[in-house]
């Protein structure tokens, strides 16, 4: 019991870490890095929290609790590397975002083999970038009720390339289990999401 609970506090304290770094990368790049850092505010590192951090965190919890409904073991844990990097990268007006990712262990079989058929992964793999289109469609209906001005802007394009960029069919990407499960669900997603990329772009 005692373990679990240690367990849920680092993945809590991970998941903390992780999202208030990506937002401070995203705010430090979108001020100019270094040159802006002195036009760095409270108010641009909330948007990045609100528009940036939490489609990357529910992406990654979207993985998460779907490979939990198969039995599987995920969890999440930040690479303190890949933040080291969004870090420094922010400082000359980009960011390469990797804070953390979910880490799965599937099940064993009778043979004490771990087991994750192609279609749950399939599964498990199509979550992320799926939690990100609603994301993206959410802040989008949300803004024609109540204007939210920058926050819907970059929310909405932040979590449609998130989508398009992990539907990739490249591994370890998100696209590559989904392409293995089913090519036609794939090619759908990819086909829609270029076309959001497209709008959101224009």
């Amino acid at each position: 019991m005692l373990a679990a609970v240690s367990m849920e506090q680092r993945e809590l304290k991970d998941i903390v870490i992780s999202a208030g770094a990506l937002a401070l990368a995203f705010s430090l790049a979108m001020a100019g890095g270094i040159p802006g850092i002195r036009f760095l505010t409270v108010e641009a590192f909330l948007l990045s929290l609100i528009a940036v951090s939490l489609g990357f965190m529910l992406h990654e919890l979207a993985h998460r609790a779907v490979a939990r409904k198969y039995g599987a073991h995920a969890e999440f844990r930040m690479w303190r590397t890949g933040i080291a990097i969004a870090l420094a990268s922010s400082l000359f007006g980009w960011v390469f975002a990797a804070p953390g990712a979910v880490y799965i262990y599937p099940k064993s079989d009778v043979w004490g083999r771990p087991s994750l058929s192609r279609t749950a992964n399939g599964i498990i793999s199509v979550a992320g970038p799926m939690t990100n289109v609603i994301l993206a469609l959410a802040f989008f209906a949300a803004d024609r009720i109540i204007p939210l001005g920058a926050v819907a802007s970059l929310a909405v394009s932040i979590n449609v390339w998130l989508a398009f960029f992990n539907m990739l069919p490249l591994p370890p990407l998100d696209g590559s289990k989904v392409f293995a499960w089913d090519i036609r669900l794939w090619l759908a997603c990819i086909v829609t999401l270029g076309l959001m990329v497209a709008q959101v772009s224009g």
